[in-house]
This record gives C-alpha cells, sequence and structure tokens, in this order.
C-alpha cells in the first residue's frame, strides 16, 4: 500500500538549536566546516559514518565525511538514524513531501518510500522524525555537495541489525545505481574525558577489524546502523578509512561529561583510497623504521597519534622488499588488527628480518631496496557451485584468495597473477600451496576473496 504523501515539506525543526537557523550563517557554517583538500584520495565512498551533533561540536567531522562523498553524483541518499525522541517498533519514514531547510528545500525520494512500504521494510511515522536531529544535521552538507540528490530519510527504532541490512541490500538493488548511504551516529555520551577516549578508541577498532556485530549503543548512538549496514551483502568486505575523531571538550573544555565523535568512509574493496601524501608517508615511514632497526637492533616506537587519522585506522598490510628487481622479503597481515602505520612499520622490520627464504637484510643492502607496499581490504566469502564457477568470478590482477577445507588453507596475493596469470592456475597454484593436490575439489572448500591498493617508491630509492 502506497503511503500518504504530503505536498508541503516539513520544517527544520533543528535550526537555531543544532545549526545556523538563518541561511547565509547556514550556509558559512558548512563552508567552514568542510575540509579544503579532499581526506580520501581520488575515490568516492559508499557510505559514510557522520556524526550528528550540534556543529560546534562536530560540524568539522560531519564535513569531513561528507566532503569525501565530493566527486560522486548520487541520485539519491539514504539517511540512516537512531531514535533518539520517541520510542517505536521498526524502521520509520516521514509522510512529507521533503524538508524545507534555512535557504532550501531537499526533496525525499517519494518513489523509494513507497517501494519500502510496499516491500514492508519500513513504515510512515511521522513522530519518529518530529524532534530527530539524527537526519536533519546531515542534510546541509548533502545540499551543499550533491544539491539535486534526493534523500531517503529512515529512523531506526527498535529493530535489528537484520532489517536494517535488508533495507540497505533492497535499496542497493533496487536501482542500477546504488545510493549513498549516510550512517548518522555520535559516539560515548556523558563519561570523563579519558574514560571517553577509550570508549571511543574501542568503537572506532570494533567498527575496522570487522566486530561491528559488538557495537552497542553505549559505543554508538547509531550503532544498529553501522552494524546493520556491515551485515549487509552490499556492505560487506568494504574497505573503511577513518576521517578523524574528535570529543566535545574540543569545544567546552568540559573533560568531566564529554561526547565522542568519528567519521569515517566505507569503500568498494577495489576502491583506492589512499591520497599520495598518505602513500608517501607510509613508505617514509617503513624505510626510516628499517634504518633505525638495522642501526639498532631493535623494534622502534611508532607514534600512531602523530600520524593522519587515515593512516590509524585499523587496517591489514602487505610490506615486501625488492632488490635489483627480485624480492628480498615479504611480510604482512591478512585480518586489519592495529593502526595500518603500525602494520606497515612492524611487516616491513619483520620482511627484512623474519622471512625465512631470505637471509635478514644488511644495513649495506638497504640503499638498494625498494620497499612495496600492498593495503588490503577485509576478506569476503564468495559464493560458487564448482570450481569453473568460482574461475568465472575472478578479476586476474585484482583478486587475493584465501582457500581453506578443513584443516587446509592457503593464501595468494593479487600480486601472484604476475606468475599464474589464469584463474585456473591462480586456483590450482593455491591448492597446492594449501597441500591439497591439483585436481582436489569438494563440497567443503571456501574461498574468501580481498583486494590490495599497492604502492612502490620508485625504483633505487
Amino acid at each position: 500500500m502506497t503511503p500518504p504523501v504530503k505536498e508541503t515539506p516539513r520544517s527544520a525543526v533543528m535550526a537555531g538549536r543544532f545549526f545556523p537557523a538563518e541561511p547565509a550563517r547556514l550556509a558559512q557554517a558548512v563552508e567552514d566546516a568542510l575540509p579544503t583538500l579532499p581526506l580520501a584520495g581520488t575515490a568516492a565512498p559508499c557510505a559514510v559514518i557522520s556524526p550528528h551533533a550540534g556543529y560546534r561540536f562536530s560540524g568539522h567531522l560531519a564535513g569531513a565525511a561528507l566532503a569525501a562523498t565530493a566527486s560522486a553524483s548520487p541520485r539519491s541518499a539514504v539517511i540512516l538514524s537512531p531514535s533518539h525522541r520517541h520510542g517505536f517498533a521498526g524502521l520509520a519514514l516521514p509522510s512529507a513531501s521533503g524538508y524545507r531547510m534555512p535557504g532550501f528545500d531537499i526533496k525525499i525520494d517519494a518513489a523509494a518510500r513507497a517501494a519500502l512500504v510496499d516491500a514492508k521494510l519500513a513504515h510512515v511515522e511521522d513522530a519518529a522524525h518530529d524532534q530527530e536531529h539524527g537526519i536533519e544535521t546531515q542534510l546541509p552538507f548533502l545540499h551543499h555537495l550533491h544539491p539535486d540528490t534526493e534523500i531517503i530519510p529512515v529512523v531506526i527504532g527498535r529493530a535489528t541489525a537484520d532489517d536494517v541490512a535488508r533495507l540497505v541490500d533492497y535499496l542497493a538493488t533496487r536501482s542500477e545505481k546504488p545510493p549513498l548511504f549516510v550512517l548518522s551516529s555520535d559516539l560515548s555520551h556523558f563519561l570523563t574525558l579519558d574514560k571517553a577516549r577509550a570508549h571511543d578508541a574501542e568503537a572506532a577498532k570494533l567498527i575496522e577489524t570487522g566486530q561491528s556485530h559488538k557495537l552497542t549503543p553505549a559505543h554508538a548512538c547509531g550503532s544498529r546502523a553501522i552494524k546493520g549496514f556491515l551485515a549487509s551483502r552490499f556492505g560487506q568486505g568494504m574497505r573503511l578509512q577513518r576521517l578523524g575523531m574528535a570529543n566535545s571538550h574540543r569545544a567546552t573544555g568540559d573533560s568531566s561529561r564529554t561526547v565522542g565523535y568519528g567519521a569515517w568512509g566505507l569503500y568498494d574493496s577495489t576502491a583506492e583510497i589512499l591520497a599520495p601524501p598518505l602513500r608517501s608517508a607510509m613508505l617514509t615511514a617503513a624505510r626510516q623504521a628499517l634504518r633505525s632497526y638495522l642501526a639498532k637492533g631493535r623494534m622502534p616506537e611508532v607514534r600512531v597519534a602523530s600520524f593522519a587519522a587515515e593512516l590509524q585506522t585499523h587496517a591489514a598490510a602487505f610490506v615486501s622488499l625488492q632488490s635489483a628487481g627480485r624480492l628480498r622479503g615479504c611480510i604482512g597481515s591478512l585480518a586489519a588488527h592495529r593502526p595500518l602505520i603500525a602494520d606497515v612499520v612492524e611487516n616491513a622490520i619483520k620482511a627484512a628480518s623474519q622471512d625465512p627464504r631470505f637471509a635478514p637484510l644488511t644495513a649495506e643492502e638497504l640503499d638498494g631496496v625498494t620497499l612495496k607496499i600492498a593495503v588490503l581490504s577485509p576478506a569476503r566469502a564468495m559464493r560458487f557451485s564448482s570450481q569453473d564457477d568460482l574461475e568465472t568470478q575472478l578479476t586476474p590482477g585484482r583478486d587475493g584468495l584465501i582457500l581453506t577445507d578443513g584443516r587446509h588453507r592457503g593464501t595468494f596475493l593479487p600480486m601472484v597473477w604476475d606468475s599464474l596469470e589464469t584463474p585456473r592456475a591462480f586456483v590450482d597454484g593455491l591448492k597446492l600451496k594449501a597441500g591439497l593436490p591439483r585436481e582436489h575439489w569438494s563440497d567443503t572448500v571456501q574461498v574468501h576473496r580481498f583486494c590490495a591498493e599497492s604502492f612502490s617508491e620508485p625504483d633505487g630509492v
């Protein structure tokens, strides 16, 4: 049944409270909050996690999150917000035609709303939206960056992550081009500064290491949106990049009762998201760490907080060393378990000192070695009916695989395509690496796919 639609937009009830009510002041606040340079390279995220406090407190992070989408051209944007003031069951949409904001109107995607209601994935309940700031705070940034984009505002009540995941997958596959998803959420609430920072660091680690199912509303008020998106088929395997974290203490100076905020971009597994300055910073840090280790014989301290927020993201990386065009060592992580910059530094040193295929690197060799870094996407389970079916789904040069059958397990990075150029050779070689016969196949074979963003120093550095 098509929901009743009002001909007029709803008023911006949070104007003058969470953001300026005067059009000129609001436009200036948005301009001031947007970063001057892109934070996430050239690729645009499929989704962002964006805070929704007053602009004084978290506007700069909402600006960072939405600015990452600047190169996108979404036809619609889905905003998923927790319900802060109204108790109800399910997922709620408003009946209005749009929102009347200070200085602009923004339309609701009426067709998508009707489709969600007809599919029984959401319902219309205006009371859920009447005093909800989690939606309205995102709209000025969306309109500034994507003025022609319509929105699908969804407030989450008593609903499960699976309920949210079903809505996400429905909207992601409803049209040829998926919408942009905005996951509206703050982090810790009303803790002392030290406890808040520790709690927010825990939330960030859960989000970034594939453990979002452990998130609670105490970690993030929008935990259901985050968990649901990352549990959806559309969201699984996406790369996450931290764009910034902050605390209300920054604005108030009050360390006794604070609120935490964070911004993330969520990207397709194949996306190139590390801007050149970030790549350069990782390569420089890895070389400096190697030089220090070879001179002093101990692992150097990595001051993670001194690096850009993107490099503080928990992510997995491999570091390889090449000398005269030949491999001289390679060590890495398959799953995110520590900040990316720390993973790169430690794996660079292990590649030089602990790869069992090579003698440890000497200080005299270092200047003749070229460093290469591969940052991995989260591994995602593949679905297939046979080896032939698996092979048809592979993209040579792009896909890395983890193959498991019982106690047997093997991994190939995407760089292995350089020597095993066909899907059949790649899969057969992976079975051999896992300790299985080349001709082996069974119904218990499991394969996870990941991608890697790779970059290196110029030869001869």
